[in-house]
């Protein structure tokens, strides 16, 4: 099996799940624009993916359903969600933002990575144009929050 046809699969597949992430992460309320926006969504999402890419590979599966790949891969959504989880130590109501976003950066790139590594229709490029476009967007959207811009304005006329 290839490393790096499995890693650019994984990356592919998390890019897919970081787009998506970002769109989600915008009506949420997060618990703090700064650190919790569509670039870091974005970026974990990506990483995510990379992991399950390297996880593939090291598995050496040959089938999507292997059994050592998905006790790996239970592993992997765990830790996402205890960060998730671990927010809300910090940070009031961060459960409610983080929780939803982990599941979708974490269960898009564990069944996706194996069916995107045995595809014949993608290229690794094509893998690699996916992480610029979920890079491109996560950047893009991180300004876009819910919380108060701080400038100052009139009221609008009654």
């Amino acid at each position: 099996m290839n490393f790096y046809r499995n890693i650019s699969a994984g990356l592919g597949v998390g890019s897919v799940a970081a787009i998506i992430a970002a769109l989600v992460s915008l009506p949420l309320e997060s618990p703090d624009d700064i650190i919790f926006n569509s670039a870091s969504v974005g970026f974990a999402a990506i990483g995510f993916g990379g992991l399950t890419g390297l996880v593939w590979h090291w598995t050496k599966s040959d089938i999507p359903v292997a059994k050592p790949y998905y006790a790996s891969s239970i592993g992997l959504v765990v830790a996402a969600l205890a960060v998730a989880g671990a927010a809300q130590i910090e940070f009031d109501d961060a459960v409610i933002f983080t929780v939803p976003l982990a599941l979708i950066s974490s269960v898009i790139p564990v069944i996706g990575t194996p069916i995107a590594a045995k595809s014949e229709k993608f290229r690794n490029w094509n893998y690699l144009a996916l992480v610029v476009v979920a890079v491109m967007l996560s950047i893009a959207l991180a300004g876009q929050g819910d919380q108060e811009s701080g400038s100052l304005s009139l009221p609008p006329p009654p």
